[in-house]
């Protein structure tokens, strides 16, 4: 299984959303929020409450090809295959950490190299890793001879 974590600045920066995104793009994928609240409506996504650690989300999700994690604190406990980074409003406290994980930050352009190492990570295709790169609100850098 590979991870990707969606976290963000704030509320309503579009985690939630994104993370449907992905799932759309990445077959086999299951999209899983930790948080405070209630699960948002929709196909395919998990809640569990603020807290819950890795191992049992892993656990009870074990026959995901990739875990969605929309969450900030899940970074403190691992290192995902890919963590993406939304901007926007007042940062709380753990946005900090959050964006200094980030592979991908949305509204900065991304490498080709990274893009590919990307790929790698998740076991996909260019095309793929590049239409979650798009999804995130990112893009791709110019190649050097198109400059």
């Amino acid at each position: 299984m590979k991870t990707i974590v969606i976290s963000g600045a704030s509320s309503n920066v579009g985690k939630t959303t994104l993370a449907g995104k992905v799932c759309e793009i990445l077959p086999g994928a299951v999209h899983v929020k930790i948080g405070h609240g209630a699960r948002k409506p929709g196909p395919g996504n998990v809640f569990y409450p603020l807290g819950t650690g890795f191992e049992r989300i892993g656990a009870e999700n074990r026959g995901a090809l990739f875990l969605v994690i929309e969450s900030n604190g899940i970074l403190s406990e691992i290192d995902p295959d890919l963590a993406i980074y939304l901007p926007g409003g007042t940062p709380k406290p753990s946005a900090a950490k959050a964006a200094e994980k980030a592979h991908i930050v949305r509204g900065e352009p991304i490498s080709r190299g990274a893009i590919r190492e990307i790929a790698a990570r998740l076991g996909v295709g260019f095309e793929e890793a590049l239409a979650v790169v798009e999804a995130a609100g990112s893009v791709m850098e110019e190649p050097d001879d198109k400059l």
